[in-house]
């Protein structure tokens, strides 16, 4: 059970990395400028404000902060995972909480 886990989580993580990453330099790249001359006037004169790049660059700022928070809250996960005490296979289910009332 704990692989596909983990295999959501690093899909997650690397989404989060790419996107972080792309809204964080693309705004203010010479690229920026190809891609919003292909746009309608008044919604290219939007997108090249700086306010507006300004808006884009935290989102992806906002993203990097969440791949620290998820991988600090991975690895407190797998720490309590492995702290839990486990109920070997050969006790019953219930036998811990004792006779039933």
């Amino acid at each position: 059970m704990r692989l596909p886990r983990l295999l959501v989580t690093t899909i997650y993580i690397g989404y989060l990395v790419q996107v972080g990453l792309l809204m964080v330099i693309l705004p203010w790249s010479d690229v920026w400028r190809l891609l919003i001359a292909q746009l309608p006037l008044r919604v290219a004169w939007i997108l090249d404000a700086p306010a507006a790049r300004g808006a884009l660059t935290g989102f992806g700022v906002l993203h990097l902060l969440l791949v620290v928070a998820e991988i600090v809250h991975a690895g407190q996960r797998d720490r309590q995972h492995l702290d839990s005490p486990r109920a070997s296979s050969s006790e019953p289910r219930g036998s811990r909480d004792g006779p039933p009332p």
